[in-house]
């Protein structure tokens, strides 16, 4: 940023009242200027500065916690204080003749933040050789969420809702399900891997962090709901074989089976039964109703997933919107 820096100071030294009592103000040649003394004032937490005749460029350092990223706030800190002079020769304060001691002389225009506050503060900092004053001026930053929408938050959502027309296709539609859902797994990995290329490498866990992995994880459960409908649809294709108990007898009478006088002729044989013959007896069917069939999973899924996603976007967006404020 380029600073214009107005200094005011008493010097006692400097003192002309007994010339003319006419004059306010004492105009000297250039030759005196660098006869005066000056507090010789600098900012300590600068990393670059370049003195022109007028503006002060200056680069200096801000530490920011992308906790909140990218609805996150950041406030970056200058400090001016005196090189050589403690308090006890100079005591820096901000002008308090004026009702903004820094102000921007035009519009500032950052491509990721908006600068919405700028304050100042006056502090003391102690060194082994004394107390020096500090003039503290902060830059509030606030980020343009609105690339990171469209990068990372609305194709998250329809991706997820993607996943969920597998729902409604059918039990029978396993390979157009399968598809589906791998397609949409990868597309979130790979938006999730572009989002962070972006982002500086931290320890912690952001918030477009958080989402991301939870949008993961929706579509990795349906996934699972899909090979649950799979083990169930291939369970319920296999035929039932219904048990059957044999024995063996070893006699067959039966006064039915017995030779009368009236009888056509070989009656009786044609009923007879052999010795050791095998006797059957069915078992009865059993007629149980499945509890957790393909359709009822799906049913159960396509109410459950969108209600787990709405309830995660409103603790999601109340959390850390509360956060940014």
């Amino acid at each position: 940023m380029d600073i214009y820096i107005n200094e005011m100071w008493l010097d006692p030294a400097l003192n002309f009242e007994g010339f003319s009592s006419c004059k306010e103000n004492l105009s000297l040649k250039h030759q005196v200027l660098d006869k005066l003394w000056t507090p010789n004032s600098c900012f300590i937490n600068s990393k670059v500065a370049e003195i022109h005749e007028s503006p002060f460029r200056v680069k200096g350092p801000c530490s920011m916690d992308l906790t909140n990223f990218p609805m996150d706030v950041q406030k970056c800190n200058l400090v001016y204080e005196s090189f050589n002079y403690n308090n006890q020769e100079v005591r820096m304060r901000w002008n308090p003749l004026v009702k903004q001691a820094v102000y921007p002389t035009g519009p500032i225009v950052l491509p990721d933040f908006n600068l919405v506050g700028i304050s100042t503060s006056r502090k003391y900092e102690p060194y082994p050789a004394g107390m020096w004053d500090e003039l503290h001026v902060t830059f509030t930053f606030q980020r343009r969420c609105i690339w990171y929408f469209m990068q990372g938050y609305i194709p998250t959502y329809f991706t997820i809702f993607i996943s969920w027309i597998s729902f409604s296709l059918g039990p029978n539609a396993l390979p157009a399900r399968t598809m589906l859902g791998v397609n949409a797994l990868l597309a979130m990995i790979f938006q999730f891997g572009n989002v962070m290329r972006s982002l500086p490498r931290v320890s912690y866990v952001k918030a477009i962090d958080v989402w991301m992995l939870v949008s993961i994880t929706f579509i990795f459960c349906s996934l699972l709901e899909l090979a649950i409908v799979g083990y169930k649809v291939k369970k319920k294709e296999k035929p039932k074989k219904l048990p059957i108990k044999t024995c063996k007898k070893e006699e067959f009478t039966s006064p039915v089976l017995n030779h009368q006088a009236n009888s056509p002729p070989n009656y009786g044989r044609r009923f007879m039964v052999p010795v050791n013959a095998i006797e059957l007896k069915w078992q009865k069917a059993s007629w149980k109703t499945e509890p957790w069939t393909p359709d009822k999973i799906d049913w159960i899924s396509s109410i459950a997933f969108p209600t787990c996603f709405a309830i995660f976007n409103i603790v999601y967006w109340s959390y850390y919107t509360h956060l940014a404020a």
